[in-house]
């Protein structure tokens, strides 16, 4: 990770698209490029609406198997179960 966004420093929440925009423009990554992870449904499809492809995460193995077909490595150093 290079950087995080944080609502306090900068006055924005999800799921206002302005937090997501801010952290595409910090990143100076175009939305199709990103996969953003998230357990909240409504905060996936505000994500989605802007193009970034997203995981709604109800557990690790959907995760895991949702991050593979992406194209996505998903067991060096990443996703793990908690128990």
């Amino acid at each position: 990770m290079d950087a995080f966004v944080s609502s306090c420093f900068v006055h924005l929440r999800k799921p206002d698209a302005d937090m997501f925009r801010l952290a595409l423009d910090i990143s100076q990554t175009p939305a199709d490029q990103v996969v953003y992870i998230e357990n909240t449904p409504m905060f996936v499809h505000v994500a989605e609406e802007l193009g970034i492809r997203s995981i709604l995460h109800t557990d690790v193995s959907s995760t895991r198997a949702q991050l593979a077909s992406l194209g996505l490595p998903t067991d060096e150093g990443g996703i793990r179960d908690a128990g």
